[in-house]
């Protein structure tokens, strides 16, 4: 009787073994795109960070399998993380799942992907508590607005430009296409206009650094100074620590009006010296 219950349990054993080698077979088996590949295909630049209600300050990371369609459509995506990560994904999978591509192709026809992408969740921003009287911006308001952007353990372009009323001046660092000083001209009204951000944004009010307990980063410094009125944030992966939102895009705003790009990767012409 023994004898007879090894051979049974033997024969279950190797027809589940079967079963699972042609479930293997017949899986999918789409072709894999790593995330820098991915990146590249994004139709507009996809949400890096998402700042949802429950998260603690510090990492929290998911990495994503997205399969995308020959079109360029997702059309699954599942999550990978610790559970404390992955209890948010319901919170977040509708707007990845809305995420598009320009079609990955193979021997130049469309096909279906298999591709890496990855998302921090971070804590709601933390707008300050005691708000400060700003300076107003008047039609002849001299501005000076400074953007530090630091090194990091890797290929971060380091630089410092100072956009003001009277030019814009470029200092690259490392990993950049014009390393050393450049100078543009500059719009006095379009810098006053982004000051009106700044204040708008109740830049003044903001604590003076968001600094996350992390190594390897780089850190990023905006200031402001209107009429002899200043006020500078330092910005190492604040929106870990509940940074707001603002000032990153702030940050950006500087790039976007001083057009650093020419300078950091040698687009748009060749910056003036």
């Amino acid at each position: 009787m023994n004898t007879m219950n090894r051979i049974i349990r033997a024969t279950i054993c190797l027809m589940w073994v079967g079963c699972l080698w042609a479930q293997s077979d017949t899986r999918p088996n789409y072709h894999s795109f790593d995330y820098d590949v991915a990146r590249a295909h994004e139709i507009n630049p996809h949400r890096r960070t998402f700042r949802l209600e429950g998260v603690s300050s510090g990492f929290h990371q998911l990495r994503l399998t997205l399969i995308v369609s020959p079109a360029g459509n997702v059309v699954d995506a599942t999550p990978h993380g610790e559970p404390d990560e992955l209890k948010h994904w319901p919170q977040i999978q509708d707007e990845i799942r809305q995420w598009k591509f320009t079609p990955f192709k193979k021997h130049w026809t469309a096909v279906t992907a298999e591709v890496e992408e990855y998302v921090d969740l971070v804590p709601p921003g933390r707008l300050p508590r005691v708000h400060l009287p700003a300076p107003a911006v008047r039609p002849d308001s001299k501005v000076v607005i400074t953007l530090q952007r630091m090194g990091c353990y890797g290929r971060c372009p380091s630089y410092v430009v100072m956009v003001s009323t009277e030019s814009i001046v470029f200092d690259g660092g490392s990993f950049v296409a014009a390393p050393g000083k450049h100078t543009g001209g500059v719009d006095p009204n379009a810098v006053r206009d982004l000051a009106k951000k700044f204040v708008a944004a109740d830049f003044y009010s903001m604590d003076s650094s968001y600094e996350a307990s992390v190594t390897d980063n780089p850190a990023y410094i905006v200031s402001i100074e209107i009429d002899g009125h200043k006020k500078e944030v330092v910005d190492y992966v604040g929106s870990w620590v509940g940074m707001p939102e603002v000032i990153t895009d702030l940050e950006d705003d500087v790039d976007a009006l001083a057009q650093t790009q020419r300078w950091i990767k040698g687009s748009d012409g060749s910056p003036s010296k």
